[in-house]
C-alpha cells in the first residue's frame, strides 16, 4: 500500500471510528481517546490528520454533504423529468440520512453548543438549498408556482425534508399510530413537495 493510500485508509479509519463512538456515546460525550482506541490507532496518529474533535466533525459534515449532493443529483443527471427524478432524489436523501445518522447526530449536537460550527454547517447546508431553488426556478419557467420566492421556498422544503428525517430516523418518530417504512416516507414527502411547487393560480 502506498503512503498516500495508507494515509487515506488511516484517515478513513478515524472517520469510521468517530461515527461508531458518536452513535454509542453522542458527539458531546465522545472523547478523542475513545475515537483513537476505536480506530486501533494512537493519539499521535490522530493528530496527524485532525487538530481536534471539532475538525474531525467538520470533515465528516463536509463529506456528508458532498456525497449527499452527488446522490440526489444522480436522477437528474440521467435526464429524468422532474416528476420522475424528484422521488428518486428524495429516496436518496432519506437513505443517505439513515446510513450516515451518526454524522447527523454529531452535526446537530455540535450546532447547539458551538456557534462557529453552527455557522459553518449553515453554509454547508445552503448548498442544498441553492440546488433546490434551481429546480423551483426551472418549474417557474414552465409556468408553475408563480410568484413563489425560489430561495425561501427551497429553504422551507429543505427544512421539511431534514426535520422529517431527524424526527423519524433519529428520534423514533412522532407519537402517532404509524409504522413508517421507506416507501411510505418517500411517497408522503414527494406528494407534499410536488404540491408545494407544481401548482398554478386558480382562474
Amino acid at each position: 500500500m502506498s503512503k498516500t493510500a495508507k494515509g487515506r485508509a488511516t484517515r478513513q479509519s478515524f472517520q469510521d471510528a468517530a461515527r461508531r463512538v458518536f452513535e454509542r456515546d453522542g458527539y458531546l460525550n465522545a472523547r478523542l481517546s475513545d475515537i483513537a482506541e476505536e480506530a486501533g490507532k494512537s493519539m499521535a496518529s490522530f493528530y496527524n490528520y485532525f487538530d481536534s474533535k471539532e475538525a474531525l466533525l467538520t470533515d465528516l459534515a463536509t463529506d456528508f454533504d458532498t456525497e449527499l449532493q452527488a446522490k440526489v443529483a444522480e436522477p437528474f443527471e440521467r435526464g429524468l423529468a422532474p416528476h420522475d427524478a424528484l422521488p428518486e432524489a428524495i429516496r436518496a436523501f432519506y437513505r443517505h440520512y439513515r446510513t450516515r445518522l451518526p454524522d447527523v447526530v454529531g452535526i446537530v449536537q455540535a450546532s447547539m453548543v458551538d456557534p462557529k460550527f453552527a455557522a459553518d454547517w449553515r453554509e454547508i447546508r445552503t448548498n442544498g438549498v441553492r440546488t433546490i431553488s434551481i429546480g423551483i426556478r426551472r418549474a417557474q419557467r414552465d409556468g408553475w408556482a408563480p410568484g413563489l420566492d425560489p430561495m425561501l421556498a427551497a429553504s422551507a422544503l429543505s427544512s421539511m425534508l431534514e426535520h422529517f428525517c431527524w424526527v423519524w430516523l433519529a428520534q423514533g418518530g412522532d407519537a402517532i399510530d404509524v409504522e413508517l417504512e421507506e416507501d411510505h416516507a418517500v411517497d408522503t414527502l414527494w406528494k407534499l413537495w410536488s404540491h408545494a411547487i407544481y401548482w398554478t393560480e386558480a382562474e
